[in-house]
């Protein structure tokens, strides 16, 4: 189980201090990713991730023995893993058709989908500020995507809006792991399985990638494993609210690096929305957050 401390201003400034560089992680692993995705398939791209990523986790594993990976909850965990890497999979995918940005910014509208599921499969009672929020978030999303009926011939834009709706199915996963399994467990199980279920995919794929690619790959699963473990150490200083509030700065990050790397800027029009989206998937966070207190649960 995930240690909490109480929540006091230093405990909850280091919180956001890790939780900022997971975010920064996350972002690098996205513009790692676009650089590999230059030199292979986003099949091999993603497999080399993930199994860098179990892999520098593996001498943790025998430390604490085989037995710390039993549990009571492996269809959860399973669970997890497969949205998991569905999600980034998709975000993967997504950034081959549109910019890194705003594939970033769909990524991060899992916390719009939250609440949706949450009514539908957990039958939770969802507040008016919270659909309101929704309603904004989603007015964003359409100012990016900016739809017109070519919307079902560009594909780009669907599959990034795939990865926030699997990464909100994790994300509730997520929760009902917590209480019971450490932090650690859920990032091997989600890792290692991701890895195992991305096989299958490898020999429908050619090329193999070239050497640039393995290299960008590798350091992407570097990254993804780093913001995974700042994220367990941050959650130890701060609540899930708190920690999830920077949620956004990785598009923020990632906005930046593309402006210092490619020059590129996004329009007016995009940054209106992705502020649309920023405001209401922090509102939606407080919001469940308040709920999470009222409740004790």
């Amino acid at each position: 189980m995930i240690e909490k401390t109480s929540p006091n201003v230093p405990n909850i400034l280091k919180g956001s201090l890790f939780a900022i560089a997971a975010f920064f992680c996350m972002a690098v692993f996205g513009i790692f990713t676009k650089i590999a995705l230059k030199g292979g398939s986003a099949f091999w791209v993603s497999f080399i991730a993930y199994l860098t990523g179990t892999l520098l986790l593996l001498p943790f594993i025998f430390q604490k023995g085989f037995d710390f990976l039993k549990s009571d909850r492996y269809l959860f965990l399973t669970g997890r893993a497969l949205f998991g890497t569905a999600a980034s999979f998709c975000y993967t995918i997504s950034m081959y058709y549109i910019p890194i940005v705003n594939g970033t910014l769909l990524f991060n509208t899992a916390p719009l989908f939250i609440p949706i599921l949450a009514t539908i499969f957990l039958k939770e009672k969802i507040g008016r500020n919270t659909w309101i929020a929704v309603l904004l978030g989603f007015i964003g999303v359409i100012i990016i995507i900016k739809p017109t009926e070519a919307i079902f011939t560009q594909s780009g834009n669907f599959i990034g809006i795939l990865s926030g709706i699997f990464l909100a199915i994790a994300y509730l996963l997520m929760k009902l792991l917590t209480s019971t399994e450490p932090g650690i467990r859920i990032i091997f199980y989600y890792l290692g399985l991701g890895t195992l279920l991305q096989i299958p995919t490898l020999f429908f794929i050619s090329p193999f990638p070239n050497l640039e690619c393995i290299f960008y790959s590798i350091f992407a699963g570097v990254l993804l494993l780093t913001a995974q473990m700042a994220l367990v150490i941050g959650y130890k200083f701060a609540s899930a609210p708190q920690i999830g509030i920077y949620q956004y700065c990785s598009v923020v990050f990632v906005g930046l690096i593309n402006w210092l790397i490619w020059g590129s800027i996004p329009s007016y029009g995009e940054m209106i929305g992705a502020l649309f989206v920023a405001i209401a998937g922090i509102i939606v966070i407080r919001t469940r957050a308040k709920k999470t207190e009222c409740t004790g649960s």
